[in-house]
């Protein structure tokens, strides 16, 4: 939105002390003293036309000369609540009591035959009210029946469920009014309609009733304290004084009364429910507070319904965030899978591009190339966007927003592809982000008047003038993308914490983030060592206190949220076991082979002790058709081995019956072709009648953290056996690799060197 002309200061507006007018509305009286003394220090100038007496012979008595001792009491314990009926200068009245800068403020409204609404009619009404609130009807619905109800409680001609959007503009979303008012549904009104001041009111004070636009203020006696030189504070005060500009406001909409009531949702100002008549009107203080009551009902229905949609829309992305995550472990590079799951990806944010960064620059002259899915701007231009987010404070993790083009001008021109974007940094010291991109929504906004010119100059003052045209004003609004909701934000926060458990995952990607990690065996020892001491302990910590808190308060749990948490201990255990066999692998680099000649039949023997709990759980025979040779090997290390193989082997078997056979090709003997290049006396074998294995991962299958099915499929496991035992064999001089046809089982061999050189 442009701005307003220079020599007009809206600021003025913002600034203008409202609550400091030192005046009331002419239909009551406010007569306030000090708890301790309770002699009448400041009175409005009308009370002789309500209590009989002048303010100058009230100022100085004790307040139970307006009121006697039981009614006081009554007043400051019921004022709380509401209104309380009393007797005030011989006629009945609606008193009000609150506390304003060490002064008790006493408001007292004469009743009318029309505002007597008794307590008891007062829930009636309300309770006529709220059914078609509970009704389960959608928000439209339900603001609608609020307007009707509101309506019907004040007798006002017309009421709008005004609407406050981020920026404080307001939005007519819902209107009740008689055929005679002219109608604002659907506009919307500039946030300097309710300036910042008014707004703290209205959080402040639910109800504002204005009950004659025309009526002149009453002031206050005297003007000022003379503790403080200010005027009494009103703003907690149902009777304070309007602002001129806004009675003026006011006057050029046509209205000749107006009520409000603050809609508040969790603590925030919402929105209002704004009240119009066309001539002059009050409501009683009864009346008014079945309104707020009306209010407060809807506002909580709201944040039910926003409530009951947001669990629903994070429970569709938890969904998403799980598939994806779970997509990423078939054993495809980072960016392979995420470029696959691309769809996925983006229906996290509702977004019709992203871009992943997870390059350094290797050179001044060469940064790796983005990865890009959907609708996006061009690499340059993705990879110019991340130097841009990459110069912010480290802090700064998230950034979002709906006008990118504004904030980097360089994309202004691909509002098609990037009217907004949403991004997360996934590495504090390096450009490493995750962009998700959407595109220009073109839409029509209808403003009540021109928002350009909110004010209008007096010549040769200062002071500023409402606009005198609230006619349909409408303004085309281009460059913006839908905007992005908290709901997003916490996917995208999430998706980054979940690529941090992938990348621990697959170690080889993890890696490659780090150049020299994936260069040096060493620096991936060095690597895991650290990840060993800084990870394992939280890791620790996160299954014991949620294992913890799971026994002390699972009882208390509804059943999502119980088992939600029992899957943060199976996540933390697995990302523990993760962590256990990557330093494992990592320390394998490190060990000294205990070479002696060993008994491979008595270590077999030994291996299958080992794993029985898991053949006995899968009823599999072992089978050894012949007596295993002696070799040169370290006993613990391929015992390892044989453990490895077999497990496997024992897991991965459908229908029965469940064998495993462990044997060996010695010299001589028929051997399996891949055995020719390996010069070995002995080719030993693990042999099941498995699901098999198809011939492109034979040697995926050998990759750290490598599984071709899902975590919980076949017993689970971190996939992380086969490449410690790759690594124990190769260790040893050996190899091992598996022949296997999906279907037809598989078969493990491996060879072992002669001995240490």
């Amino acid at each position: 939105m442009p701005p307003s002309p220079p020599d007009l200061d809206l600021g003025q507006c913002d600034r203008e002390p409202i609550h400091l007018l030192g005046g009331i509305q002419p239909h009551g009286v406010l007569v306030a003293f000090p708890a301790a003394s309770s002699r009448i220090e400041v009175v409005s100038a009308n009370t002789e036309a309500l209590l009989g007496a002048a303010p100058s012979a009230l100022r100085g008595q004790p307040i139970t000369s307006v009121l006697d001792a039981e009614t006081l009491r009554r007043v400051r314990a019921g004022s709380v609540a509401g209104p309380v009926v009393v007797e005030a200068g011989g006629r009945a009245c609606s008193a009000l009591l609150h506390v304003s800068g060490g002064l008790s403020v006493l408001e007292l409204e004469p009743l009318t035959a029309e505002g007597a609404l008794a307590d008891e009619a007062a829930l009636s009404a309300i309770h006529a009210l709220v059914s078609p609130l509970g009704q389960g009807r959608g928000t439209s619905s339900l603001l609608q029946a609020a307007a009707d109800g509101v309506r019907s409680l004040s007798g006002f001609d017309r009421v709008m469920v005004y609407r406050f959007h981020a920026d404080w503009h307001g939005e007519v979303v819902a209107e009740s009014r008689a055929a005679s008012m002219d109608s604002f549904m659907g506009m919307h009104f500039p946030a300097s309609d309710i300036p910042v001041q008014a707004r703290a009111l209205y959080r402040r004070n639910p109800l504002r009733l204005i009950a004659d636009v025309q009526a002149k203020p009453v002031g206050l006696v005297p003007p000022t304290l003379p503790d403080t030189g200010q005027p009494l504070d009103l703003s907690g005060a149902a009777l304070r004084s309007v602002s001129e500009v806004h009675l003026e406001y006011l006057r050029n909409m046509g209205v000749g009364a107006s009520f409000s009531v603050s809609l508040l949702k969790d603590g925030e100002l919402w929105g209002l429910m704004a009240c119009h008549h066309s001539s002059p009107r009050h409501v009683s203080a009864a009346r008014r507070q079945a309104c707020e009551v009306l209010s407060r009902l809807l506002a909580l229905q709201l944040a039910t319904e926003e409530r009951g949609a947001d669990a629903a829309s994070r429970a569709h992305r938890a969904a998403l965030l799980g598939q994806l995550v779970e997509g990423l472990g078939d054993g495809a590079s980072l960016p392979v899978a995420l470029e696959a799951r691309g769809a996925q990806l983006m229906a996290l944010t509702g977004a019709t591009g992203a871009a992943l960064l997870l390059g350094e620059r290797l050179d001044p002259e060469q940064v790796e190339a983005p990865l890009l899915v959907g609708q996006t701007p061009t690499p340059e231009e993705v990879q110019a966007l991340a130097t841009r987010l990459a110069g912010l404070p480290a802090a700064s993790g998230t950034l979002h927003t709906e006008r990118l083009g504004t904030w980097h001008p360089p994309l202004a021109g691909r509002a098609d592809v990037a009217a907004g974007v949403l991004a997360v940094r996934l590495d504090p010291q390096a450009p490493r982000f995750v962009l998700w991109f959407r595109p220009e929504v073109a839409r029509t906004v209808t403003w009540a008047g021109n928002p350009h010119k909110p004010v209008q100059p007096e010549p040769g003052r200062t002071r500023l003038h409402p606009r005198a045209s609230f006619d349909a004003w409408r303004e085309e609004v281009r460059g913006a993308s839908t905007p992005w909701t908290q709901a997003d934000v916490d996917a995208a926060e999430s998706f980054r914490g979940a690529l941090v458990g992938v990348v621990l995952r697959h170690a080889a990607e993890l890696a490659r983030l780090s150049r020299a990690l994936a260069r040096s065996n060493e620096e991936l020892e060095s690597f895991s060592g650290t990840v060993g001491h800084d990870l394992r302990e939280p890791l620790r910590g996160i299954q014991q206190y949620t294992s913890f808190f799971l026994e002390d308060h699972g009882a208390s749990l509804t059943g999502e949220g119980r088992d939600q948490l029992q899957s943060v201990v199976w996540l933390a255990r697995r990302a523990q076991s993760l962590l256990e066999d990557l330093f494992e692998y990592s320390r394998l680099g490190r060990i000294e082979l205990a070479w002696r000649d060993v008994d491979m039949h008595a270590l077999v023997e030994e291996a299958v002790a080992v794993v029985a709990p898991r053949l006995q759980e899968r009823k599999a025979e072992v089978r050894l058709p012949r007596r295993l040779p002696r070799v040169a090997c370290d006993a613990v290390r391929i015992r390892q081995v044989w453990e490895n193989l077999l497990a496997n082997a024992a897991k991965y078997q459908a229908a029965p019956p469940h064998w495993v056979e462990l044997g060996y090709h010695g010299p001589g003997e028929a051997r399996p072709p891949a055995a020719a290049q390996h010069d070995a006396p002995y080719v030993f074998f693990v042999k099941d009648p498995g699901i098999g294995i198809a011939s492109r991962f034979h040697e995926a299958i050998f990759d750290m953290f490598r599984r071709l099915h899902s975590v919980q499929a076949y017993g689970g496991g971190t996939g992380a056996g086969l490449a410690i035992a790759r690594r124990l064999v190769r260790l040893h001089g050996g190899e091992l690799w598996v022949d296997s046809s999906p279907g037809q089982g598989a078969t493990f061999y491996f060879t072992l060197g002669r001995g240490p050189a």
